[in-house]
C-alpha cells in the first residue's frame, strides 16, 4: 500500500511546499505461518529562499518486523539516506534519518543551470533483533556533511546530474563521493 500527498510547486528545478509518502507492506510466509510487516514514511519540505536559493529537508522513519536476520530491510548507504557513507555498510529493522540541504543556483541559462549544494545527513538504525531505543542512541548516530554540485537540463523534468562529497563529522576518515541522477530527495 502506498499513499502520497504532494503539495509541492515546481518552477523548473526550484521547489516550494511539502509532500508525504507512506509505504506499508505485509508478507505472509506459508512455510512457517509468520508475518513480515514494514512501514516507511518520507516527509519532504521545500522552501524558496530569495531568487536563487532552495532549502530542502526530508525526515524518513521506517520500522519493520524485528527479526534477527542478515537481510534486514533498511540499509545505510549513500544511495538512499546518508551521502558519503558508502555502499550497504549497515542493515537494520528500523531507520530514522533527517536530511537537509541548501541548493544555490550559480548559473542559469535558457537550457541549463548549475547549482552548488551544502548538505547535512543525520541518521540511526535499529540493528536486526535490536531495541527500539537504538534509533536514538548517540553511539549509533551517523552524521555526514558536505558540498555538492548539480548540473541541470531545464527542458526535462528532474534531468539533474548530481555529485556530492560527504564526510562523517564524528569519524572524519569515513567519507566518499556520490554520483547520481535527479535531486537526492
Amino acid at each position: 500500500l502506498i499513499h502520497r500527498l504532494d503539495r509541492v510547486n515546481y518552477d523548473y528545478f526550484y521547489q516550494e511546499g511539502s509532500s508525504n509518502t507512506t509505504f506499508v507492506e505485509t508478507v505472509y510466509n506459508s512455510d512457517d505461518g509468520s508475518w513480515f510487516n514494514l512501514i516507511l514514511n518520507d516527509l519532504h519540505f521545500f522552501r524558496r529562499t530569495g531568487q536563487r536559493g532552495n532549502l530542502a529537508m526530508r525526515l524518513r522513519l521506517g520500522l519493520s518486523t524485528n527479526l534477527n536476520s542478515p537481510f534486514a530491510p533498511f540499509v545505510l548507504d549513500s544511495r538512499f539516506n546518508i551521502r558519503g557513507a558508502g555502499n550497504r555498510i549497515d542493515r537494520g529493522t528500523g531507520t530514522l534519518v533527517f536530511n537537509a540541504e541548501y541548493r544555490h543556483t550559480l548559473f542559469e541559462g535558457d537550457l541549463v543551470a548549475v547549482q552548488g549544494v551544502a548538505f547535512s545527513d543525520l541518521g540511526a538504525w535499529r540493528s536486526a533483533g535490536g531495541d527500539f531505543d537504538e534509533l536514538f542512541d548517540p553511539e549509533l548516530l551517523r552524521h555526514f556533511v558536505g558540498p555538492g554540485i548539480r548540473f541541470i537540463y531545464k527542458k526535462a523534468h528532474n534531468a539533474v546530474l548530481r555529485i556530492d562529497y560527504g564526510f562523517d563529522l564524528y569519524q572524519p576518515g569515513e567519507r566518499g563521493v556520490v554520483f547520481g541522477f535527479g535531486q537526492y530527495f
